[in-house]
């Protein structure tokens, strides 16, 4: 009989003080009558026999802790007590799903929570659910209703580590079964005959298991099997030839100690020595070509029919050298020394490997031969060149004209392309042919038309012409430019709006790193589109920051004609230099011109979207002083109104892209000029109060002021001086003269026709004495009249 008894523990408050007595329940009445029911699995009754003991010597059958007003019973018993047991009325209880395959009892009704405990019900109130394990394990049932309140307030620490190692026993992670290995395969090696024996297991990197593998013969039957321990976490172990016996059958198996979950064994392993036999790996002979068959050889010097070895059938896979997947001939198809491929594409690597096994299978596939890798004879390149040119100016300054062509694929080429034969023709109709290596050739300015072919050891591709004229066309229009992440650079343009517009026959997107420039066009790009296309993908290996000019080509019989360039960028990024030559120019006292250069083409990173001023003043804090201004990207100027006269600004100014904004450049300073006009208006102000103030002085004190001036000033300043103009004396009545001047012009004279010149001789004048000068003071010069007043009077 399983020995039963009540434990409580209890002191005020904390529920630490133990008391034991035994347990007098209607259970162990029963047992003293003979009625105790043993418990089952399966919920029957069977009685056992009395057995009577003293009271003394009856054993307890519940360990009971008070926790929190809650009492939790514990029983190292299969099945809960008695008084426990549900009523017929009720459902059957609940078992737990766990691999102890044991049954609990609840008072009321029974439900299982989710953590996978049962509760039950005890009047209003819900008890803890009751969680049965095996033997030695607690199994926690719901309180009596006689269980008193005495473990105190839950705060306790005591308390709660007890709930906390409680909560661990109930809720805490079962174990399951042992992990019991699995895929257990053994097999001998040739020519060494060691039997290699190997297995899976699912355990975690970090558990503590040990391997032994157990092997004995199925003839033979030995008291206790060899026995063989792998090393750490090693999954294989070899046994030796000199431990088995030819044409004996055996049986394998391991067993895994995982500690404390147990031991698991893994499923026994029968076989035969002749039945496990793995060849060695057929080793490879050079491939021979006959014509384009490719003869493939091997041989197997370990395995031999002289050895009792069964003859061998083999199995072969290939592939092409950069491909992954390999194409593979059963042994149905393969011959046991030798295969024939064929179809084979020229001047290709391939790779080829061959595995065999006993013909009648009886063992296992040997491992794939190391590749033997072949290159097949070359052929006939197929296709053209692409053929295109560039115009521009050589390093010497010279215009230029380069013909470019592009290397054709491996799958074209069809072997090594030696050289490229040019053939290029003038505006005179000669024929000029060289040479060439890969990939241009500088043509003379006169060329208009061009061919060019690649050869091999075998033959030349036809050969690719190209026209060399500009055509007198309109070219596409509307070119657009979009970057497509991890894939390239999308071009749109739309055909020509113009009358003289005519379909070409095809369009050429050209596209070159517009930073690094070469005269020979190396790093010039193109690619072709149809007729009737309006865009292309263009797929290079595209830079990040780098500027790419765009260009679209139509191509007609005669030539071709180009749109405008597209400046493009496959990824953006912020400015990595600012605005160059940051110059200012005073308008006004109150407004500057700022003007400023381009951000080289190399640090730009992107397009730029705008421009941003940053006007600043050392000391003032006002708006105007301090301002941030975005201008447009076309603009190289800006003009800065609102502005203080006689105030020193700095300024500086940054680029922006998609991407950010980029770096400042160093701090302009610029002083505004002051006002002119003030200065201006403050002369005029104090002039004009001292013209005021002089007119008064001289209106009060006139007499005063006309008697300094007749001292200081000579006496022709002051005095005055009679005009003959206004004289009586000499006034001539104008009248007068004129009517005298009228009757003299009407007076009718007769002039003769001719004149006698009768010379008049004049006598001497007679010697006087001269006469005393007459001094002049030139006062007198005043009073008489002057030339032109004589003339007037005249």
């Amino acid at each position: 009989m399983r020995h039963d008894f009540l434990f409580t523990e209890s002191r005020r408050g904390s529920c630490f003080s133990s008391t034991r007595f035994p347990l007098r329940s209607q259970k162990a009445r029963k047992a003293k009558e003979g009625r105790l029911v043993a418990p089952s699995t399966q919920g029957r009754r069977a009685p056992i026999a009395p057995r009577l003991r003293s009271e003394k010597e009856q054993p307890v059958a519940e360990q009971a802790w008070c926790v929190a007003g809650r009492s939790v019973i514990g029983q190292r018993e299969e099945r809960a007590p008695r008084h426990l047991a549900p009523s017929k009325r009720q459902k059957a209880p609940r078992s737990f799903p766990s691999s102890a395959k044991r049954r609990t009892r609840l008072g009321g009704s029974s439900r299982l929570s989710p953590a996978g405990v049962p509760e039950g019900r005890l009047g209003e109130r819900a008890a803890w659910g009751a969680a049965v394990w095996p033997s030695g394990r607690w199994s926690f049932l719901p309180a009596r209703k006689g269980c008193r309140d005495t473990a105190g307030t839950m705060g306790n620490r005591g308390n709660i580590a007890w709930l906390l190692l409680l909560s661990l026993k109930v809720f805490g992670l079962k174990k399951g079964d042992p992990d019991v290995p699995t895929d257990l395969k053994c097999y001998q090696s040739v020519p060494s005959n060691i039997v290699n024996c190997s297995w899976s297991t699912r355990e975690p990197p970090d558990a503590n298991t040990t391997h032994v593998l157990y092997y004995k013969s199925l003839k033979y039957h030995p008291g206790k099997p060899p026995r063989r321990g792998a090393p750490g976490k090693q999954n294989w172990l070899l046994i030796e030839r000199r431990n088995l016996t030819q044409g004996d059958s055996y049986s394998v198996w391991v067993e895994t100690n995982h500690g404390m979950a147990g031991i698991a064994t893994s499923a026994k392993l029968n076989f035969s020595l002749d039945e496990i036999v793995k060849p060695p790996p057929p080793d490879l002979e050079p491939v021979v070509f006959e014509s384009s068959v490719a003869m493939v050889s091997w041989k197997n010097p370990h395995w031999s029919e002289s050895l009792h070895h069964q003859p061998l059938t083999c199995a072969l896979r290939y592939k092409m050298s950069k491909d992954h997947s390999w194409t593979y001939l059963s042994e149905e198809h393969v011959d046991q020394e030798g295969y024939d491929l064929e179809d084979l594409k020229p001047f290709t690597s391939y790779e080829v490997q061959v595995q065999c096994i006993p013909e009648m299978k009886k063992g296992f596939w040997s491992e794939w031969s190391s590749s033997q890798t072949f290159v097949t004879p070359e052929a006939a390149p197929l296709g053209q060149v692409d053929v295109w040119q560039k115009v521009g100016v050589s390093e010497k300054g010279v215009p230029s004209r380069f013909l470019l062509w592009k290397a054709p694929d491996p799958e074209a080429a069809r072997g090594v392309i030696l050289d490229y034969e040019v053939v290029f023709r003038d505006r005179d109709k000669n024929i000029t042919t060289m040479v060439c290596l890969c990939c241009h050739a500088a043509l003379p300015l006169s060329a208009d038309y061009a061919w060019v072919s690649a050869r091999n050891s075998v033959k030349n591709t036809l050969p690719a012409n190209l026209s060399l004229e500009q055509a007198d066309l309109p070219g596409p229009e509307e070119v657009q430019v979009m970057a497509v992440p991890g894939l390239g650079l999308r071009v749109m343009w739309k055909p020509s709006a113009s009358a003289r517009w005519l379909q070409p026959e095809e369009y050429v997107v050209e596209w070159r790193d517009e930073i690094s420039s070469n005269p020979a066009g190396q790093l010039l790009n193109w690619t072709r589109s149809p007729r009737d296309s309006s865009s292309a993908l263009l797929r290079g290996n595209f830079r990040a920051k780098v500027p790419y000019l765009v260009c679209v080509y139509a191509v007609f019989a005669p030539g071709s004609s180009a749109s405008v360039p597209v400046r493009a960028y496959f990824k953006e990024g912020a400015p990595t230099a600012a605005p160059q030559g940051l110059q200012d120019r005073s308008i006004s006292p109150t407004a500057s011109l700022i003007s400023w250069g381009e951000i080289p083409l190399g640090d730009r990173n992107g397009h730029i979207t705008h421009y941003t001023l940053y006007l600043g003043h050392p000391t003032l804090r006002n708006a105007k002083a301090n301002r941030t201004i975005a201008v447009a990207a076309a603009e190289r100027s800006y003009s800065l109104l609102d502005l203080t006269p006689g105030t020193s600004y700095q300024l500086c100014m940054t680029g922006s892209t998609s991407a950010g904004e980029g770096v400042p450049s160093p701090l302009h300073h610029f002083r505004t000029p002051d006002s002119h006009w003030q200065t201006l208006l403050a002369v005029l102000l104090v002039l004009g109060f001292l013209l005021f103030v002089a007119f008064l002085v001289v209106l009060v004190n006139y007499r005063r002021v006309l008697d300094f001036c007749h001292k200081i000033l000579p006496p022709w300043c002051w005095e005055k001086i009679p005009d003959p103009g206004h004289s009586d004396v000499t006034r001539i009545d104008e009248h007068c003269a004129a009517s005298g001047m009228d009757a003299l012009s009407q007076c009718p004279v007769k002039f003769p026709e001719e004149l006698d010149i009768v010379e008049i001789k004049e006598p001497a004048p007679e010697q006087t004495m001269p006469l005393a000068p007459v001094e002049f003071s030139g006062y007198e010069k005043r009073f008489m009249p002057t030339l032109e007043e004589l003339q007037r009077l005249a």
